[in-house]
């Protein structure tokens, strides 16, 4: 069959149920991303006879006869589309792994003068296909209307100008290059099996089936991992983080973990070789809820020594507490004119990052000695924090090890974490052949981390003139089946949070519980995001009883220049507040609040908060 894609004839069968998006990727035009596979997300997006399809659900027989542009056809005699320059003009990306999906649905509009004059419901409407993890959509509006925001200076007069990303231009053709986007002669693909089970032991894996599929070099089990436990985390002290993980194990504590890898010529060889595993599970109790799982009897998610894994108490399921204070709470409560106490819950939330987690691993000589050395092209926001814990696993020093990020696509701390790269490892040591691993959009739910669903009781106390007396946090943490990050993101959370105001009396009891869930990890605020809520919403309700502006109780408990930073917890108050900007700031919101740049339109009802 022959495509004519980009003005060029492409030769060359499709497989059966082969989607445009591989093949065109099979034929080196990486610009189209794979976000979803399910035509959800839009970056794979390419014009068919001038029309935007998401190719990943486009049958690649269907384009035969039909002409296919493609990101990098869409610039014309060297010169970049106008949809091109004005993405370039407002910085219209970040990570940039959504952006050629963009130009492509922009481009194939009637967009020759921009979208200036069109409606904000009417832009939703013509961009629902495309998604965006990054910007808040804020920059593509802006670049879809035409709006400019960067300079382009001439030679020798760049002083007070912005020239822009300059992997910007890259980004919008879409030649800038991502983990996967890679030719590696001789790839292998893996695949992994995933438990059923939220808590099982795995009493035998028969693969005998899966070794007769067509194409399947390699199937590995626990039989085949390093017997050593270490954290997915990836922190500078290792100390941070307990040992809880193991590469494959033989017990698996929440619905996704994996099982097994299979290794083989092709994705599909290896997604047959996972169907023809078969595993004998002995299914064992599980507890899903973090205040079940410290409850006496509750089934224990690793029974470990609290010494060598770092676990704080195993047999009660938690990683990391705290128990900490200043003053005292109960005294500050009894002289306070109002008391306000009340639970926030915050849910489970996943990064959803464009770009799934992916690695490609192969064997190369050092350049400079010749030695065999690991080589892991990987979608980490962590390279060489990733290498040490490589060398660690497998006993390798570190110049037999190099790890190597090419642009991510989106990470917002969820990939401060190892999910694929040992695995890949190990599947490249033992095969002695490249591999490759990419996750699915639904993998992403099941077997990457999350951010920590916490649950935080608040009780705060103040004076009638507002001035705090006493502020009381009891505070759980969801960690999931392993405690990646669990340690940090507890102390973070509970410490910074109250550390912003002054208080006499302030007291904190909190906990990391492992329940058998998808493990939480790294995200965006680390923690403060959950228990600032939390206690943000409680002063909110303390000014309400007060009958005081929100802004004003803040304004008399802000930490001042000459403070301590302190929140329960502190061994050493040895950072001073010489002056932040934060008292400045709650002017400037104040004064936008009484004369603000809109009026409201005639009818309506007005509300403010600030937090």
């Amino acid at each position: 069959m022959t495509v004519e894609v980009n003005g060029r004839s492409l030769d060359g069968p499709t497989r059966p149920g082969q989607c445009l998006r591989t093949y065109l990727r099979e034929r080196g035009l990486l610009g189209v991303r794979k976000g979803c596979d399910a035509g959800d997300c839009g970056a794979c997006t390419v014009h068919v006879d001038g029309v935007p399809v998401h190719s990943c659900v486009f049958p690649a027989f269907r384009a035969v006869g039909r002409r296919v542009t493609t990101i990098e056809g869409l610039a014309r005699d060297g010169h970049p589309h106008p949809v091109q320059r004005r993405f370039l003009d407002a910085q219209g990306f970040q990570c940039g792994f959504c952006t050629p999906g963009f130009v492509m649905t922009a481009a194939g509009l009637d967009t020759a003068a921009g979208l200036a004059g069109t409606p904000p419901e009417e832009l939703r409407r013509l961009f629902k296909g495309n998604l965006c993890r990054c910007t808040g959509y804020r920059a593509i509006e802006d670049a879809l209307r035409g709006v400019r925001h960067v300079e382009r200076p001439q030679a020798g007069t760049a002083v007070g100008r912005s020239p822009g990303a300059p992997a910007g231009p890259g980004i919008v053709t879409g030649t800038a290059r991502y983990t996967l986007d890679l030719d590696v002669p001789g790839l292998l693909h893996m695949k992994l099996l995933r438990s059923p089970h939220a808590h099982a032991r795995v009493l035998a894996i028969d693969t005998h089936e899966a070794l007769r599929v067509p194409g399947v070099r390699l199937v590995l089990t626990h039989e085949d991992a390093p017997p050593r436990l270490y954290s997915s985390a990836l922190h500078e002290s290792v100390d941070d983080d307990p040992a809880d993980t193991r590469l494959l194990d033989d017990v698996v504590r929440h619905v996704g973990q994996r099982v097994a890898a299979v290794v083989a010529d092709t994705v599909s060889a290896a997604e047959e070789g996972c169907r023809r595993l078969a595993v004998t599970y002995e299914v064992l109790p599980a507890v899903t809820d973090p205040e079940a799982a410290t409850a006496p009897c509750a089934p224990v998610v690793h029974d470990k020594d609290p010494v060598t894994s770092r676990i704080a108490r195993p047999r009660d399921n938690v990683v990391a507490e705290l128990h900490a204070g200043v003053g005292d709470v109960d005294a500050g409560l009894r002289s306070a004119d109002a008391v306000y106490e009340n639970t926030f819950h915050t849910r489970r939330v996943q990064h959803a990052s464009l770009e799934t987690h992916g690695a490609i691993g192969w064997l190369d000589a050092d350049p400079a000695t010749g030695a065999e050395r690991l080589v892991i092209r990987s979608s980490t926001q962590a390279p060489f924090l990733t290498r040490r814990a490589l060398c660690a696993l497998f006993d390798l020093p570190p110049d037999r090890v190099r790890v190597v990020t090419a642009r991510l696509g989106g990470g917002f701390g969820g990939k401060q974490e190892m999910l694929v790269e040992d695995v890949v490892a190990l599947a490249v040591l033992r095969s002695r052949a490249p591999v490759s691993l990419e996750f699915t959009r639904a993998e992403q739910f099941t077997a990457a981390t999350t951010r920590h669903p916490f649950t935080v009781t608040v009780t705060a106390g103040a004076r009638h003139d507002g001035t705090l007396t006493a502020l009381k946090l009891h505070v759980v943490a969801d960690t999931g089946a392993y405690g990646n990050h669990g340690p940090g993101v507890l102390l973070h959370g509970c410490g910074e949070s109250v550390a912003l105001y002054r208080c006499p009396n302030k007291r904190t009891d909190a906990r990391s519980v492992y329940t058998h869930t998808v493990p939480s990890g790294a995200f965006r605020g680390y923690g403060l995001g959950q228990v600032t809520f939390a206690v943000e919403s409680a002063l909110d309700e303390l000014a309400r009883r007060l009958r005081l502006d929100p802004l004003t109780l803040r304004e008399r408990n802000l930490i001042r220049p000459g403070d301590d930073l302190v929140a329960p917890g502190d061994t050493e108050h040895d950072l001073h507040l010489g002056g932040y900007g934060l008292d400045q700031c709650l002017r400037v919101v104040r004064a936008a609040g009484s004369s603000p740049a809109e009026p409201a339109p005639p009818g309506w009802l007005v509300g403010d908060g600030a937090a």
